[in-house]
């Protein structure tokens, strides 16, 4: 070929996804890397808002995309587009010195090494969060030794004591069955559902947190009573709602006056189609743990439910990623909102109705 190479040729040739953007925060050129990131031709790109076609989770980075002299460089951001989550990248814009009206983004995609790993062809309910077996060995020796004090003690009590000495022994029971399912969380074994009056396990876990609180945190309900059974793993639904009422309980701690309510309900919205599966499965039943705290921060609220992402200084970040493994795996699904003004926020469980007999 003689002579120098295009424009094009030479946007062809990059790896990394170029956007040049218009006065107005359009798309005016996007090459074919660019494509390739987002998953369409430029054809259905060109002319779009650039804020309709790439998002972050920190709402710094998405204010940037519409300042017309701003230049900013970010590394290892998580970028979405079109509420899909495209991967971790490294990102930057800055006006085109040849015309300040128009300007520059460059996307470059991360390689995704670690112990978390989620496939783009995959369901997303396949969500790894590996626990060593060390670990698991080293915990459950001293809830074994904590199990057997319990048994001992409750044999000294009359019938009046033994209700903390009881559920000190089934919540060490519980916990030596989560841990044995986080050995295995990176599987696809289904879980062991069975019919199961929803408001049971709500007020286990209830007086579980209660207890745990020295009774300094009350939590009250508004329950439907005509809710059908659901179709639930006792063990998994109980460490939802336990994990969940102890965030709210973290969420409220410093209030003067805090509020942490329990919501049951039927609803015929929501559903889903199961792996494997064409007819799609319904959710009706919802369950909605509200608590009148901060909120999760704006710029996180994309990103709970991933391994590693915590609101909490001393958190590991596993706990919501944990609900959102067992929710899917009875075929359930999480949801959460944040509230407004006078408003609760709110983590919100969508179940399957169990089959009658």
């Amino acid at each position: 070929m003689d002579g120098n190479p295009s424009g094009e040729l030479i946007l062809a040739g990059i790896s990394h996804a170029l956007i040049v953007l218009d006065s107005q925060h359009l798309v005016a050129r996007i090459n074919p890397a660019g494509e390739a990131l987002f998953g369409t031709s430029a054809k259905h790109l060109l002319g779009r808002k650039i804020t309709d076609v790439l998002q972050f989770a920190d709402l710094r980075l998405n204010e940037a995309l519409v300042e017309q002299d701003i230049s900013l460089t970010a590394r290892g951001v998580m970028i979405y587009s079109d509420e899909r989550k495209l991967g971790f990248a490294d990102f930057d814009i800055h006006p085109l010195a040849s015309g300040p009206e128009w300007r520059l983004i460059s996307l470059s995609l991360m390689a995704q090494d670690g112990p978390i790993l989620e496939s783009e062809n995959s369901d997303p309910s396949n969500l790894a969060i590996r626990a060593p077996d060390i670990l698991s060995h080293e915990i459950k020796n001293p809830l074994a030794a904590i199990r057997g004090a319990a048994q001992l003690l409750e044999r000294q009590l009359d019938d009046s004591q033994k209700t903390l000495t009881q559920m000190i022994t089934a919540e060490v029971e519980r916990v030596v069955n989560l841990l044995n399912r986080m050995q295995t969380l990176s599987s696809n074994q289904p879980a062991r559902t069975q019919a199961v009056n929803i408001h049971t396990l709500i007020d286990r876990a209830r007086r579980s947190i209660e207890a745990a609180t020295g009774q300094a945190v009350k939590i009250t309900d508004k329950f439907d009573p005509s809710l059908p059974d659901a179709l639930v793993d006792p063990d998994a639904m109980m460490q939802v709602l336990t994990n969940l009422l102890s965030n709210a309980v973290d969420a409220t701690r410093h209030l003067a006056n805090p509020e942490i309510r329990i919501v049951t309900r039927y609803s015929f919205g929501a559903s889903l189609s199961a792996q494997g599966g064409t007819e799609a499965i319904r959710l009706p039943i919802q369950i909605m743990v509200c608590d009148n705290g901060p909120g999760v921060p704006a710029e996180l609220e994309q990103e709970i439910f991933t391994a590693f992402v915590s609101t909490k200084k001393e958190g590991q970040g596993l706990g919501l990623a944990l609900v959102k493994k067992l929710m899917r795996d009875m075929n359930g699904r999480i949801r959460y909102d944040r509230g407004n003004q006078d408003e609760m926020s709110r983590f919100t469980l969508f179940l399957p109705v169990a089959p009658k007999n």
